[in-house]
């Protein structure tokens, strides 16, 4: 509901926002060097936490507190099952697909590299590019919750959205605001790589036939558990019960940062099955046009500072002269300018 992550975005994995670590200082280009400025926010120091374990739920209190940490990680594992498409209560359908937040957060968000959450609640607020604001972490989840999710907003003062946030700041516990952990950032495909060359949908189908296919199906359907409301074994990576194309995950760059950490299933940033080139690849092949999904309207209105852009969106205006399709596929060179050492 990483997302960034995807998220997918832009995120800090999932549910926070960051700027993809190449800087840029020219006019005609993402300027990240300008985005991480706007992203600063003052702190001094910045302790850097290298062996960061998730908190045991079974010493959560035995109180109300309590209760909404366990509520919180249910929902986030087993979304469909409370406010998904299919709930019996039609007025707690707030998601529009069947999917859960653990589809992309994995391991109730506390896998490291797949959109963790163990520092979102102590990174908000900040700064957010998509709307030029500085963002509550409420928004952040409902960000997850019109494209991740393909469906509309929690209310910010119900029961689910409190659930959600107290179990994000109960797995904070012990980490200082502004510390870094390692395994809270996004991983990252080869930027050279991107740089120089397009990502190649039809080497990509290769890669999905040979690793993906078994479990998420010819057709990008997926595995759909039986029975209402009760999710997927594999969730559909496109069709009318997918994320749609205002996602984090519906980005090639930000695609492929997630896959290359985490997929196929059993996969770790320590132990990768794909290489770099072939989760660009096959990051492009699953969001590429010929594959339906659900539209996001409004997307032009994503980013209202084109210096501070993603980019790999493939909805204009940008600053450069690239093409819409070359922002979707890459090369990125000439769109992302490394700077100077």
């Amino acid at each position: 509901m990483k997302q960034s992550k995807i998220h997918f975005r832009g995120k800090k994995v999932i549910l926070a926002s960051t700027a993809i670590a190449i800087c840029a200082t020219v006019t005609f280009a993402l300027d990240v060097g300008e985005l991480n400025k706007r992203s600063e926010k003052g702190f001094k120091t910045q302790p850097v936490i290298e062996n960061w374990e998730a908190p045991d739920i079974n010493s959560v209190p035995n109180n109300l507190f309590g209760e909404h940490v366990k509520y919180g990680k249910e929902l986030v594992e087993h979304t469909y099952k409370y406010i998904g498409p299919e709930v019996a209560d039609k007025k707690m359908r707030y998601a529009g697909n069947n999917f859960a937040c653990a589809s992309c957060h994995q391991e109730a968000g506390t896998k490291k590299y797949s959109a963790p959450f163990m520092t979102t609640a102590i990174s908000f607020p900040q700064y957010r590019n998509r709307d030029e604001s500085i963002g509550s972490i409420e928004e952040r989840v409902n960000g997850c919750m019109g494209r991740s999710m393909n469906g509309k907003e929690l209310p910010e003062n119900g029961k689910e959205m409190r659930a959600i946030v107290t179990y994000m700041h109960w797995l904070s516990q012990g980490i200082p605001v502004g510390a870094k952990v390692k395994g809270a950032e996004f991983p990252q495909v080869d930027r050279k790589m991107i740089m120089s060359r397009a990502a190649d949908p039809k080497a990509g189908e290769k890669v999905y036939k040979t690793h993906c296919v078994a479990c998420h199906g010819e057709n990008g359907q997926g595995v759909k558990n039986e029975g209402k409301a009760n999710g997927y074994m594999y969730p559909a990576l496109w069709g009318n019960d997918s994320y749609n194309t205002g996602a984090g995950m519906y980005r090639t760059i930000r695609a492929a940062d997630w896959i290359v950490a985490n997929m196929p299933l059993g996969a770790s940033n320590d132990h990768r099955t794909l290489t770099d080139a072939e989760a660009y690849d096959v990051a492009a092949y699953i969001n590429d046009y010929d594959k339906k999904r659900p539209v996001k309207k409004g997307r032009e209105s994503d980013f209202p500072d084109v210096k501070v852009k993603v980019p790999d969106s493939d909805v204009g205006p940008y600053l450069d002269k690239k093409s819409t399709t070359q922002h979707k596929y890459g090369p990125y060179q000439g769109i992302i300018i490394p700077a100077k050492k």
